[in-house]
Order: structure tokens, then sequence, then C-alpha cells
């Protein structure tokens, strides 16, 4: 897979191979954007472009070095993700320390932090030391979905590239390779947020029935609120035995959120995710104030910003609840 192969952001890739043929690559690179659209399979490509033996600052992915490169075993080219909930300092250190040799067997040292925005404190400080002085034989590649959780001086340290997500229609094309029925495609284009990666590995029927759930708990809060029928909705997203699905919820609930905000200014919007539901959510969306899904939209994003964190799920969830039910009681009452 050459860089002519990579998928999206075509002015990024074209801007690291004018980089590379002309030997002026930064020594620090941040890749920024959400999850799935090609920011690490870029930063691999570069490892590769500078270690294999393909020429015009290329890559090829079948040579030996191409194929180590990919599964982790070369040892110019150091992969750090998460151990567990966090990247630790030891993990840091060591690839701090590996940063300085000198290449082992091919051209440039390369070392490549996957969600890099999960470095805990002590790592994160560690790492700015490497930072100010990287050697010149050794490229740095930083990770992330979520760069304002970086340390502004990590940031400050490197070239940012913003990647952007692909196209609605364009992802809906490359779906057509599996398959998929065609309203299918039509609904994970759109619902994948621009993201190959998440479109691809989604369980469209687990997705559905979460996104019911989900839907059915703004329906309990959008009319004649009262908290413990709300409450009762929202219990199997709070369940402690489904865990794993909390931030998958809670991203669908964003969606959804997004989509009634959009719907509640032009019924007839084009931009919604959820197109197979329009006529529920345009229902639902009319029973809706914009104060309300402004509310609940500033109470997801605490909730999501504390989810990696010792929030309290249950208190964060029953102020989104009183957000939704309570701002749309007033705005009830104010219009009648």
């Amino acid at each position: 897979m050459p860089f002519c192969d990579l998928l999206g952001n075509r002015a990024i890739v074209e801007t690291i191979r004018g980089q590379l043929a002309e030997g002026r690559l930064p020594q620090s690179l941040l890749f920024c954007g959400i999850r799935g659209i090609g920011k690490w399979t870029l930063a691999q490509g570069i490892a590769k472009a500078l270690n294999g033996s393909h020429k015009d600052n290329d890559f090829c992915d079948a040579c030996a070095t191409c194929r180590r490169i990919s599964e982790g075993v070369h040892p110019d080219v150091r992969n750090i993700v998460p151990e567990e909930q966090f990247i630790v300092i030891d993990q840091i250190r060591e690839a701090s320390r590996e940063i300085f040799f000198r290449p082992f067997e091919g051209r440039r040292r390369v070392l490549i932090i996957d969600q890099a925005e999960r470095m805990n404190a002590p790592a994160a400080n560690s790492f700015l030391k490497t930072l100010e002085e990287p050697p010149e034989t050794s490229i740095i590649i930083l990770v992330t979905s979520r760069p304002n959780d970086l340390l502004p001086t990590i940031r400050s340290r490197c070239q940012i590239y913003r990647f952007g997500p692909l196209p609605a229609d364009e992802l809906e094309q490359l779906l057509e390779r599996r398959s998929y029925l065609p309203e299918e495609r039509r609904l994970l284009a759109r619902i994948a947020a621009g993201s190959l990666g998440r479109a691809v590995t989604i369980d469209l029927a687990e997705y559905m029935r979460h996104r019911q759930e989900m839907l059915a708990l703004l329906e309990a809060c959008s009319r004649n609120f009262l908290y413990a029928h709300s409450a009762q909705a929202a219990a199997p997203w709070l369940d402690k035995r489904n865990k794993a699905d909390f931030e998958e919820k809670l991203g669908i609930l964003f969606t959804l959120v997004r989509d009634l905000f959009l719907l509640r200014l032009d019924s007839g919007s084009e931009s919604i995710a959820h197109v197979d539901l329009r006529s529920r959510m345009c229902s639902l969306a009319s029973r809706l104030s914009i104060e309300q899904l402004s509310s609940a939209a500033r109470a997801l994003d605490h909730i999501e910003s504390g989810a990696r964190r010792n929030l309290n799920r249950g208190l964060a969830v029953d102020a989104l609840l009183l957000q939704l039910g309570g701002s749309g009681a007033s705005a009830r009452s104010r219009d009648t």
C-alpha cells in the first residue's frame, strides 16, 4: 500500500511526501483527528518510507522491512499504546532511551505513540524532555483523537497535522466492496462520522439495539418530564454489568442529540446521521427546545471528558436528565 493508495486527506499525504523528498520532515509530528481515518496508517507509512528498500520516498508493504514494521518487530521502529487505561512513565522512559541510539539497521529511528492523550501526568512530563531536543537520527509521531487533552507544551513542540473525516458519499462507495444492503451502507457511512475504521467494525445489529435504548431515554425526557421515568430509561446505560458499552452508548447519544439539533433548525436537513429514523426524529425534535438540546450537548461533553477519570457516572447522567427535562419543562411553561 504505497502513499497513493492511502484514503482521504490527500493534502496531508502529499505534504508528507514532499517533506520526505526534500529531506525536511519535522522531527516531531502530531497527527490529530477522529479515530479510524488513517492517522496510524500514515505514521506507519512514514516509518516504512524512511527505512524500507522502496525508492522515491515511498513504501511498498511487500519487502521484508515493511512487513516487519507492520508486525511491530523492526528494531528501529517503536510503537507505544496504552497499558490498559494509560501510557505510563516506564513506557516513555524506555522509548526515550532508545530514541537517542543510532539506527540499528535502518536510516532513521521512528517512535509512534498511539492515543497519545492517554499519557498520564508523569509520562507526559517525562516526554517533554525528549521533545525538547530530539536526535537528528530519529522521528517522533504522536497520534491522537483528543489533542486538547495533551499538554500545551507537548503540542507546541510538534508540527501539527489535522486530519479531516472522509465524506459520507466516499465512505458509502468504499462500503460497496462489502456485503451490506444499500440502506445499511447509507446508514453506516453516516453514523461512522467520516471514519472508515469505525464503519467497517460497527456491529450494526448491536448498534441499533443501543440506539433504540438511547432514543427511548431521550423520549422519556421529552414529554411531561418525570425524573423517575427518565431514570428508569437510563438504568440499562448505567448497568455496571455492561460497563464496556457505556462509551459506545454515549457516542450514540451524541449523534442523536446532534441530529435533533439539526432537525430543530431545519426539519428537511440532509446532514443528519440517522437517516432511517427521520420521521421519528422530527417528531422528537418538535418536543425539545434548542435550550434543552444545547444543555444536553454540554452535559454529554462533560460526561465524555470525565469518562476516563474518576467521574461519578450516575451523578453525571442524573444532571443530564435534569438538564433535558428541567429545561424542557421551563421552556414549555413559557410557551404557554
